[in-house]
């Protein structure tokens, strides 16, 4: 196995310590002890918190991208819906800490212009991977639905969002089976 780099290490460290303890009670130096560097080495590769908080959220966006690829052209629009909804249960069911450090990146990006600016762009590549892969104008035209692909995206993305909210908080299985239901956008039909 290949050595990690000492940036790698300081991701990680990053990664584990904010998801178990939360940004605002993460300090580089505990990062540092974790990372087993030392301290300075996190401002040479990220100049300072918030520049090391920038590139978790590089490495959150890049955990999405990679799940784009693992989606078959070939599956219909509820196949796919089905799928990426399974993922997501997975994801907040074994990775828990990837939709805790999603939330602290959008509460400080709720306050800081920069940080902003980076969720936008994860969310926007989610939404555009759902326009992409699961609200084609083909499902709209079957839907008989009036809104575009993007609106639609939006919200799918939302609903998942605050379902993962409330697993966290309150872990039962009809909150679980709240993502289930999400699939009824996929069965529905005009007329």
């Amino acid at each position: 196995m290949l050595e990690m780099t000492q940036d790698e290490k300081i991701l990680d460290a990053a990664y584990r310590i904010i998801a178990r303890q939360g940004y605002a009670s993460t300090s580089l130096r505990q990062i540092a002890e974790e990372a087993q560097v030392a301290l300075s080495q996190i401002s040479y590769h990220y100049e300072n918190k918030e520049g090391l908080l920038l590139a978790l959220a590089r490495r959150v966006a890049e955990r999405y991208s990679h799940f784009a690829q693992a989606v078959d052209p070939g599956m219909t629009h509820l196949e796919k819906g089905a799928f990426f909804i399974k993922h997501y249960q997975n994801v907040i069911t074994h990775e828990p800490e990837l939709f805790l450090i999603l939330y602290d990146l959008v509460g400080l990006a709720l306050r800081s212009k920069v940080m902003r600016e980076q969720i936008r762009e994860i969310f926007q590549g989610i939404i555009e991977q759902f326009a992409t892969e699961l609200f084609t104008g083909e499902l709209m035209e079957e839907l008989g639905c009036e809104y575009s692909p993007e609106v639609l995206s939006g919200m799918f993305l939302g609903a998942i969002f605050g379902i993962a909210v409330q697993i966290l908080l309150e872990p039962k299985e009809s909150v679980y089976k709240s993502l289930d239901s999400l699939n009824l956008i996929f069965q529905l039909r005009k007329g």
